[in-house]
């Protein structure tokens, strides 16, 4: 680029802080997965139905052509990489596991058995609002 050529300044990109830490941590679970199967970002846009390129632009919302996504579009990814049956698990920070222990194993199992049980609590209310009020619930609407 010559010195009299301005440089083409983009309207808006954001910065790593204004990207919340769980969108991070998301894309890095994605790229994880991407790395076990030893996939690239292309094949990740054809297994999740996105449009060319658009697996790049979701990994890297602080770049320029970056965006973050809506938790529709990480679902597909998800879907993609791990099947429908996948399961998210949120572990406080200071939480330290070892994989090849039967205890942190059976920690983590109890970790996800208390959200399976705490999401079906919460679809059983629903399920009791419903009838007992007859009003449909926003979640359950199509």
């Amino acid at each position: 680029m010559s010195d009299n050529q301005q440089q083409r300044q983009l309207p808006y990109q954001r910065a790593w802080g204004k990207i919340p830490w769980a969108y991070h941590a998301m894309c890095r679970e994605i790229r994880r997965h991407l790395k076990r199967r030893g996939w690239a970002l292309w094949e990740l846009d054809d297994a999740a139905g996105w449009q060319d390129g658009y697996a790049g632009k979701a990994l890297n919302p602080a770049t320029p052509s970056g965006r973050m996504v809506g938790y529709d579009m990480l679902d597909l990814a998800f879907t993609a990489l791990a099947g429908r049956g996948y399961r998210v698990l949120i572990v406080p920070a200071d939480f330290k596991a070892d994989l090849r222990r039967a205890a942190d194993r059976a920690a983590i199992y109890g970790l996800l058995d208390e959200q399976e049980a705490t999401e079906a609590e919460h679809v059983a209310n629903m399920i009791d609002l419903a009838a007992y009020t007859r009003k449909v619930p926003k979640i359950a609407e199509v």
